[in-house]
């Protein structure tokens, strides 16, 4: 028996592990790895609300949402030699 294993770091340090157990050929395999998307998939979503949550609760702090001044501005041209 085999798995297929995700490892997502969170903002914090924590690792997250996700595994699917799989059989030893293609199919299994295939069918796993699948599996693993969806699941990574929601992992991902399930953050991203908790997120948009605790933006929420921060709506205060403006700065914070601001791109970078560096951002708004076109990058500067190469002069020819």
């Amino acid at each position: 028996m085999a798995a297929v294993i995700a490892e997502l770091m969170l903002r914090d340090g924590q690792r997250e592990k996700i595994s699917v157990k799989v059989e030893n050929n293609l199919c299994s395999l295939i069918s796993g790895v699948h599996e693993l998307n969806t699941n990574v998939s929601q992992l991902l979503s399930n953050l991203v609300e908790q997120e948009k949550t605790c933006g929420d609760c921060a709506e205060g702090d403006d700065e914070e949402n601001e791109p970078p001044s560096s951002y708004l501005q076109p990058p500067a041209k190469k002069s020819k030699s």
